[in-house]
């Protein structure tokens, strides 16, 4: 097959975001704020970075969504993709950055599902098969942590926050197919700023008085970095790549969460996690490449003889 026209060039921005997407986490719990404030700030900068983005590449008028159809999907999405920000950055803080990344990586199994029995688009065995295993996945990644559980329900709650949060994206998935006229930075600016109306009544003016001296770099960053600079090198990157690329690149996120976990938090996973971890990537990849779940020969029907 012939290579694409850059296609380097998109695979390095894919796996730059994907890589920076990972640690949004740690940024998030090093700002010290409490979440709905981590959530207003991201959506503040990160509004700031994507508005000018789009107003610098495509003009002011491509930030008009002029299309009042449209509107009421993309509030629709816009909430939840901000609510599913408020469940996974509250997961970090109960859990770890990688166990929280890891059960959000159930998120194309929920719109497998979602697609199959709203959308009647149709639900094969191979993926059947293939979110069993994802699920399998999620009981190797609890089944260790059962004796912390009992004595830690913020552990519990954390995991269940988690999984709210890839259903909250599933969410975002399916209600921004409606809506492919919209270019996707502009898309997600607005998203931004509907998170900016929905939490600046909660946030914590006292949190931020006493916050330390680095806590603006951090909350700076998650908006610029991870909601703007990944957003931009993603959505870029995506129409260049083939679907194997961009399923192969999305294990560079767990892998940056769990990093971080271990470099600055000292956390690490077993062997018993870690293999749940593989069987949940290796589903969704499956589900996205359209992997058969069992891998078997075909049987040639013989020719039928004459009598």
């Amino acid at each position: 097959m012939e290579a694409k026209p850059g296609l380097t060039r998109a695979t390095i921005m894919l796996s730059a975001g994907m890589a920076l997407s990972g640690t949004a986490g740690l940024f998030s719990i090093e700002s010290g704020q409490p979440t709905l404030n981590v959530i207003f700030f991201r959506c503040v900068f990160g509004a700031i970075a994507l508005v000018g983005w789009s107003a610098l590449t495509q003009g002011w008028k491509s930030l008009f969504i002029r299309d009042k159809a449209l509107w009421p999907l993309v509030l629709i999405s816009g909430i939840c993709l901000v609510l599913n920000w408020v469940a996974l950055f509250q997961a970090f803080k109960l859990t770890s950055i990688g166990f929280a990344t890891i059960i959000y990586h159930l998120q194309p199994f929920w719109i497998t599902l979602a697609g199959a029995f709203l959308l009647k688009e149709g639900l094969s065995r191979d993926k059947l098969g293939w979110i069993c295993v994802a699920f399998l996945g999620l009981v190797l990644i609890i089944l260790p942590k059962l004796g912390v559980i009992r004595a830690d329900h913020d552990w519990l709650v954390g995991v269940a926050l988690a999984l709210v949060a890839s259903l909250f994206y599933a969410a975002t998935t399916l209600t921004t197919r409606a809506v492919k006229s919209v270019r996707p930075s502009v898309l997600s600016a607005v998203h931004c700023l509907i998170g900016v109306i929905v939490f600046a009544p909660f946030v914590d003016l006292a949190a931020l008085q006493s916050g330390g001296n680095g806590m603006w770099g951090w909350l700076v960053g998650l908006g610029v970095i991870h909601t703007g600079v990944v957003y931009i090198l993603l959505y870029s990157s995506y129409p260049r790549l083939p679907i194997t690329v961009i399923a192969a690149g999305s294990f560079l996120n767990p892998v940056a969460a769990l990093l971080s976990d271990f470099f600055v938090f000292g956390r690490s996973i077993t062997a018993m996690q870690g293999a749940g971890l593989v069987l949940i990537l290796l589903a969704g990849l499956a589900v996205n490449l359209g992997w058969p779940f069992v891998f078997a020969f075909r049987r040639r029907a013989a020719p039928a003889q004459e009598s």
